[in-house]
């Protein structure tokens, strides 16, 4: 028995030294400690049982030793897997450098000065003290002129800007402006009442006509004195006169007045003022028109050639 230990040992020996693995070094041993090992129906003689221990004392010594030179010829055992690596300390040439960059505070950004709103027009634009026509002028914007815009009416189609004429402010029609800068935070401001203005009453017009004479001269020519009754100059006139008992009508057209005495002109008025009497003369009728019954029609106008505001008086006589 003790050559069957001796045996062993030498085997678990050399084994060792073939693969390098004290995990098998150590299963042997156990195997072979538990053949050894009594049963209950067989137990141990004496002998045996000495023999036993010392081969146990043996191989434990073995192995010692055995991994004792092992560890001196930096053996590894062959089929044993590496254990991880622990993070070595760094050495002198391992330790990272660092590069310091000089750091400096960059100048501080002005913030932008918010634009102020401005306002152009491509068309000559009035300017007036609320937002409409209805209010009183008091300013124009002209084309290749800014203006700074203060505000917006409710509605959107008015800028309340600073006058460019007069100072102060006034309200500009939107509709042929550009605008530059933020308005969208302009503040919206209600526009000024409604302005009442008492109608200026229309100035009166009238005049007053007679028959004046029938002159002789080539013909006869129907004279009428004509007096301004009203409050506006006239500056032309236009008769029609019909001879109903020879169903003739003639007609003339006048930018002056005058009065005639036969084939020569007495006096001349270029306009009739409010308050003046002027004359003038209808066609010339081919028959003296004494006894017979006329009928006339005399227009007064404002403006020359019959132009501005007109006024028609009609009248029947009897030379």
């Amino acid at each position: 028995m003790n050559n069957l230990h001796i045996s062993f040992k030498n085997q678990m020996r050399n084994l060792y030294r073939g693969i390098g693995s004290l995990t098998v070094i150590l299963a042997l041993g156990s195997l072979l400690a538990s053949c050894n090992r009594p049963t209950a129906s067989q137990p141990p003689a004496g002998e045996d049982a000495v023999g036993t221990a010392v081969q146990q004392t043996l191989i434990a010594q073995g192995v010692s030793a055995e991994l004792t030179r092992a560890a001196s010829e930096n053996q590894e055992p062959q089929d044993q897997v590496p254990e991880p690596e622990e993070p070595q300390p760094p050495t002198a040439t391992d330790t990272p450098t660092y590069t310091v960059t000089p750091s400096h505070t960059p100048p501080p950004t002005n913030s932008p000065t918010p634009e102020v709103p401005m306002v152009s027009v491509s068309v000559d634009t009035n300017c007036r003290i609320g937002p409409g026509k209805i209010y009183e002028l008091i300013g124009a914007l002209l084309v290749g002129e800014e203006a700074e815009i203060i505000a917006r009416d409710p509605s959107g189609l008015y800028w309340y800007i600073k006058n460019p004429d007069r100072g102060g402010f006034c309200w500009l029609w939107g509709n042929y402006a550009t605008t530059k800068g933020n308005t969208g935070s302009l503040p919206v401001f209600t526009p000024p009442p409604t302005p009442t203005f008492t109608p200026t009453p229309t100035p009166a017009i009238n005049f007053s006509v007679s028959f004046h004479e029938v002159d002789g001269c080539v013909g006869w020519n129907i004279e009428f004195k004509i007096t301004n009754n009203g409050e506006i100059m006239f500056q032309s006139v236009s008769t029609s006169v019909t001879d109903n008992d020879t169903a003739e009508t003639v007609t003339s057209q006048h930018d002056k007045f005058e009065e005639w005495n036969g084939c020569l002109v007495g006096s001349t008025y270029q306009d009739l003022d409010p308050g003046d009497t002027g004359y003038t003369t209808g066609g010339t009728l081919t028959n003296d028109p004494a006894g017979h019954s006329l009928d006339a029609s005399v227009q007064l106008c404002t403006e020359p050639a019959l132009g501005g505001t007109c006024l028609t008086k009609n009248l029947s006589f009897t030379p």
